[in-house]
């Protein structure tokens, strides 16, 4: 299901500013999206007891074990009782169509995946994604279409769902993908060049377990944009189906230039696959060298099918 986020912002530049909640999105699990004085809220019912909070950030505003029973009659249905909600604040000062497609989006996952449940987990993951910084670079748009063009290919080719393994520890993640068979770090070019900058101790600490991916796109008008790949990953019923790979998604796109997301076209021209202990250049690092970063050449390793490192 994709929300209609044009639409909402129309909605909130109508809606009276007079203190009752407008329905605008009915959610799964009994909860819903409304508007109340040009800001966006997300209510679930306090069915696992919650115990009565308020906490505002920036951009967001929690409360737990509220009452509520300012609804519009005329067009919800929602009755009046305890609630969790999380408030959007809408601003002049934020970038207000991405805060809340980001918003949107989690509030739907939540309501889908978690069926309501979880709300503190769910608000503090809302707190570390809209205090993100805003880095909107080419090189972050590559690598992200490069990951998610690669969880595509896997399961296309291969019956293997890799999103539950995407950035386990979010954007600070060690390897990209870590998963029970083996760790990869993925690494994307949309140039012609073979060289990849690696951080050694990142890829080589457990060497036998890590494998390095590479990958090469082609900007092109034949591709699909980033959001073109996102929304056909969401709209699989067979894989990328959890909160958390919804939640790492948000976070990658709020790195990436949302005008690029929409037009920059890729096409994927190749994987390649390589174990890390074959391309390691060196030998023991000395204990006084850190953090050690450096290009390798991949064009004189021998890359293998990537379904050699699936089970």
């Amino acid at each position: 299901m994709m929300i209609d986020i044009s639409n909402i912002l129309s909605q909130i530049h109508v809606i009276p500013q007079d203190s009752t909640l407008y329905l605008i999105e009915r959610l799964p699990s009994g909860t819903g999206l409304f508007v109340s004085n040009g800001n966006v809220l997300y209510l679930v019912p306090n069915q696992e007891g919650c115990a009565s909070l308020s906490i505002k950030t920036e951009f967001l505003h929690l409360e737990t074990n509220v009452f509520v029973s300012a609804f519009n009659a005329s067009v919800s249905s929602f009755e009046n009782g305890y609630y969790n909600t999380v408030e959007l604040q809408m601003s002049d000062s934020n970038e207000t169509e991405g805060n809340l497609s980001a918003f949107v989006n989690l509030c739907f996952s939540h309501a889908s995946y978690m069926q309501g449940q979880e709300f503190m987990q769910f608000f503090d993951s809302l707190v570390a994604l809209f205090q993100l910084p805003k880095e909107q670079h080419y090189k972050n748009l590559v690598g992200l279409v490069g990951e998610l063009m690669l969880i595509e290919y896997i399961f296309i080719n291969n019956s293997w769902d890799l999103s539950p393994y995407w950035h386990t520890d979010g954007s600070a993640s060690r390897l990209d993908f870590v998963c029970p068979f083996a760790n990869l770090e993925v690494k994307t070019t949309a140039s012609n060049s073979s060289r990849f900058k690696i951080k050694h101790d990142q890829l080589f600490s457990v060497a036998e377990k890590n494998y390095l991916i590479a990958i090469v796109l082609e900007e092109s008008n034949a591709g699909r944009t980033l959001e073109e790949i996102i929304n056909g990953l969401l709209d699989s019923p067979n894989y990328c189906n959890g909160l958390q790979f919804s939640i790492n998604l948000e976070k990658e796109k709020r790195r990436v230039s949302p005008i690029d997301a929409k037009h920059k076209r890729f096409v994927l021209r190749k994987i390649y696959a390589y174990p890390a202990s074959n391309i390691n250049p060196f030998g023991d690092i000395p204990d006084c060298v850190e953090d050690l970063s450096y290009k390798i050449d991949l064009l004189p390793f021998k890359d293998i099918p990537i379904a050699d490192i699936l089970p």
